[in-house]
């Protein structure tokens, strides 16, 4: 399949007014607009021509990546299209493609946990063929979501993961775009030179190579870590080689990008009337992009742009529309910036609560991200790859020496005892690491009981005080109803119903709340623990209920895994509200409920021979929503099936780590 990055048409009579660059980016946007439409045309004629389903499928994954550089809502479209087609021919090399294509796409859309789905989809199907080489690519992939995402460490894992193999076979091109994605995490952490050593020297293969795709980002990146600086010189410069390189290729993100980053400089140095300029053909670039976090990142400079105007009342329009976005995304340094600027704005505006509700809400945030160990940790990641390199390097020396050691000690009994001196130092100097790396383990470890033991101290007071004061007060209440049914016996019918449905809504609220006690209780439990759970539950449905069958299957294919309690409980709640939604709405007889573990994922099929609904055309209840918003909270996949008259399936696959 073709891969091509390419950009359409945007106005280019306000760029003349920028001058000759300007005008040479508008040229070079047209004539690559010009290819990605000939090109999606050409296609589509294919596609009359009624192809075989396997050239259909690479059609619709072409699609997928073209209209990805124009159209975000198209190429997802295409994308279903080609994940039904690349399935319907059983071609797991295909769909792995597929799959890697449509998580590219949500992440030029921004919604980074959808990406990071697809991309798992991919990595499951490459793991299983072996594919080094592409789950080396979805590793940077991946890490490339945790950057955004503000998950450094986990970043910073991926990138080395897929590092290790790149140099492994000497892939030149691939470990300097990935050095270059690691100086991008050290200049996040604010470690400046290393993120300048790391994105230079992919700046300079990159050039040399005439790399110009990934020299479109790495100028970028390097003109951001002259920004840090203080070099505006410098940055300009980089901005400018950023900007020429993105427009060869069409990368209309980095060319948004760039013009942002130049329009917030312009800003500093009091030049409204030019940011302006930069910032309107950013908005342009950005509205084509459909990207919301895009948008969201426009609208921030935008705002600040106006507060440098005093234009207050349009600053804070702009910075509470975005604040949303960034808390979703979880792009914590542009949430701290547009707190600073709304407090900076209700200052201005004489509106003292707003200042003191955006000042907590700062205060929090920095509370949250001054956790130093997660910096400190992602920092000793890359310290102890480039260390763990050394150490190979030396081993790889000192097999040389002592070769010409042992060739030495036949001549001279001093060449001896000189390799024998450097061996006992080298020794003594390996143990003097090991020391140290066993005594942070130590701290590291003693550090992590301790916060368990504050944590399960919580859970269990808070257990306590459900017991003791809600459970006896829904106790009272049975109590009661109990005690007014039989003193007046002789009340109407009707009275007695809502009496005997209020006796039972308490009961089952008690049950409910023995549940999340068992589940605050104790920090982790053995999968046992979960089975044994559901299978009281079946019993108890199958007592109140003895015309429903219920079959309830595990499979174990590998050891018991180890689950944390909101893990168990959620897992729990969601077979619950599914055979609640089988009893109440179903008309069913039977459902099977099967769990089983493969590899490092668990999974949980739920089947009834009900009469089944229209999945596209229904209205989803709050049981639909509830358990699609439980899956997600656990980081898994759901997806459901159903017609009328066959019944309704639900498969669901969670990653076993995250339950721990």
């Amino acid at each position: 399949m073709i891969k091509r990055k390419k950009v359409k048409f945007v106005n280019c009579n306000n760029m003349m007014k920028s001058g000759i660059l300007l005008m040479f980016v508008c040229f070079s946007l047209r004539i690559l607009s010009q290819d990605v439409n000939s090109n999606i045309q050409k296609l589509k004629e294919k596609l009359k021509t009624n192809p075989d389903a396997r050239n259909t499928a690479i059609i619709f994954s072409d699609l997928t990546w073209y209209y990805s550089t124009i159209s975000i809502d198209s190429a997802l479209n295409y994308g279903e299209k080609a994940i039904v087609a690349s399935k319907a021919l059983g071609d797991s090399t295909l769909i792995a493609q597929v799959f890697s294509d449509v998580g590219a796409v949500y992440f030029r859309k921004g919604d980074f946990e959808n990406s990071k789905i697809y991309y798992l989809k991919a990595y499951i199907i490459r793991k299983i063929r072996n594919d080094y080489k592409g789950l080396a690519k979805i590793n940077n992939n991946l890490a490339n979501i945790y950057e955004k995402t503000q998950q450094y460490k986990a970043a910073m894992s991926s990138f080395l993961e897929a590092l290790k193999y790149f140099e492994g076979v000497k892939d030149e091109k691939n470990i300097h775009i990935i050095k270059g994605n690691i100086g991008l995490i050290l200049l996040k952490i604010k470690n400046y030179d290393k993120a300048f050593t790391y994105i230079s020297d992919a700046v300079q293969y990159q050039e040399a190579n005439n790399s110009t795709e990934e020299l479109c980002v790495s100028c970028l990146n390097l003109g951001n870590v002259y920004l840090q600086l203080k070099d505006t010189v410098n940055a300009l410069k980089l901005y400018e080689k950023s900007l020429k390189a993105c427009t060869t290729v069409g990368n209309k993100k980095g060319i948004s990008s760039g013009y942002n980053n130049i329009a917030a400089i312009k800003t500093e140095q009091k030049k409204s009337k030019d940011a302006k300029a930069l910032y309107a053909k950013v908005k342009s670039l950005r509205a084509e992009l459909n990207s919301e976090l895009d948008k969201a990142n426009f609208d921030l400079n935008l705002a600040i742009e106006f507060i440098a105007k005093k234009d207050y009342k349009n600053a804070k329009i702009l910075l509470i529309n975005v604040e949303n976005i960034f808390s979703k995304t979880k792009n914590n340094s542009n949430l701290q910036l547009n707190y600073k600027s709304l407090i900076e704005t209700y200052s201005h505006l004489n509106q003292p609560e707003s200042v003191r509700v955006y000042v907590n809400k700062l205060m929090v945030l920095n509370a949250n991200l001054l956790e130093s160990s997660v910096l400190k940790e992602t920092a000793e990641l890359e310290t102890k790859y480039q260390t763990l390199k050394k150490e190979k390097l030396l081993l790889q020396k000192e097999s040389e020496a002592r070769e010409k050691n042992i060739l030495l000690i036949r001549v001279s009994f001093l060449g001896f005892f000189i390799a024998l001196m450097g061996f006992i130092f080298y020794r003594q100097q390996r143990l003097k690491r090991k020391q140290e790396s066993r005594e942070f383990e130590l701290k590291t470890a003693i550090a992590e009981i301790e916060t368990q033991n504050m944590l399960q101290e919580q859970r269990i007071s808070i257990s306590r005080d459900l017991h003791d004061n809600i459970g006896s007060h829904l106790t009272f209440i049975i109590s009661s109803i109990n005690n007014l049914m039989y003193k007046h016996k002789n009340i109407n019918e009707t009275l007695y119903n809502q009496l005997k449905k209020i006796e039972s809504f308490a009961t089952e609220t008690i049950a409910e709340l023995r549940d999340t006690i068992w589940a605050l209780d104790i920090k982790s439990f053995q999968f046992d623990d979960l089975k044994n759970r559901l299978i009281a539950f079946i019993e108890k449905q199958k007592f109140v209920n003895p015309e429903f069958s219920i079959e309830f299957e595990v499979e174990e294919k590998t050891g018991e895994p180890v689950l944390n309690s909101f893990a168990g409980i959620t897992i729990y709640r969601i077979i619950q509200e599914f055979t609640n939604n089988t009893l109440k709405h179903a008309k069913a007889t039977k459902l099977n409920i099967i769990i089983f573990l493969e590899g490092e994922f668990l999974h949980v099929k739920l089947t009834d021979n009900g009469i089944g609904f229209d999945i596209a055309n229904c209205n989803r209840g709050h049981g639909l929503y509830n358990m699609e918003k439980r899956c997600k909270e656990l980081n898994g996949s759901i997806s459901m099936f159903s017609e009328p008259e066959k019944g309704t399936t639900v498969n669901m696959t969670f990653d076993l780590e995250f339950l721990k």
